[in-house]
């Protein structure tokens, strides 16, 4: 599993490259919103992070895992809103280093705790964390049941799961790929709303809230297409952009994420589960 996702996300990436843009365009460091094209991938972006940083905001928590957390958009911005104590794991050691590059240059020059490692075997003792949090992560993850089992084990008692994550839809077999977490089927691991359901109840959580976010996620997505539109005839376009990670495959990836929640091949959810 670690040399597929490794593959679909470090093949394209050249860090020296995009940190050199943004130090270019922004010599004092670059707020959120001007690094979100690039740490913020999920579908969504900065704007779903917010929402679940509101989220974490109303919950009783004060140590958190964000398992997948790429580049830690969503962890920056708990750290810098929450100022909550915040650990990311992700399996892709590339995207883990420029996760702490990107944290050294914007204006609040956090160091964040990230560790490279396979939520599988997640390597940390048991009863460390209040909260875990899954932003289309579990998405990547074969084995959901081995992963969920994992964090009941590394949660404390009545310790929470967070999720935002892709399933599959009701027309799941009109999937088009490539996606941003996968570029073909065998590596795309979506779950139906009744087999997360059934997961997490296998792993003796309890679901506490279910949210569908697909209207939103999907309109979303057709403004980020008009804008990647207007830039790519701008003599200037942004400095950074998402292709700078998913490499010129993006320009397909985008419009199948349309496709597929317009025809709802797959969907956008948000999850709270309670170890029960």
């Amino acid at each position: 599993m670690s040399a597929t996702v490794n593959a679909h996300y470090q093949q394209n990436l050249d860090t020296d490259r995009i940190i050199a843009k943004l130090q270019s365009a922004y010599p004092e460091g670059p707020d959120r919103f001007q690094l979100a094209p690039v740490d913020q991938l999920h579908i969504g972006g900065i704007k779903a992070s917010l929402k679940l940083v509101k989220r974490i905001a109303e919950l009783d928590v004060t140590s958190i895992l964000d398992i997948g957390s790429g580049l830690g958009g969503l962890m920056r911005l708990i750290e810098q809103d929450l100022k909550l104590s915040i650990t990311g794991l992700d399996i892709t050691h590339g995207l883990n280093q420029i996760n702490q590059q990107l944290s050294s240059l914007a204006p609040s020059n956090s160091s964040p705790q990230v560790i490279t490692g396979d939520a599988h075997n997640l390597p940390f003792k048991s009863n460390q964390f209040d909260l875990i949090v899954f932003q289309h992560s579990l998405l990547n993850m074969p084995d959901a049941v081995q992963v969920l089992r994992e964090c009941k084990r590394v949660l404390t008692e009545h310790g929470q799961l967070l999720m935002h994550e892709v399933l599959q839809g009701e027309n799941h077999s009109e999937m088009r790929y490539p996606v941003p977490w996968a570029r073909n089927a065998d590596d795309s691991h979506l779950r139906t709303e009744s087999e997360l359901l059934a997961m997490l109840s296998e792993s003796d959580f309890e679901v506490e809230v279910f949210n569908d976010w697909s209207e939103e996620a999907l309109a979303w997505r057709q403004r980020q297409a008009e804008k990647e539109k207007q830039s790519a005839g701008n003599t200037t376009p942004p400095p950074v952009s998402p292709a700078l990670i998913l490499g010129p495959e993006f320009g397909q990836m985008g419009p199948n994420v349309i496709r597929n929640l317009s025809n709802r091949a797959a969907r956008v959810v948000e999850v709270i589960a309670r170890d029960a």
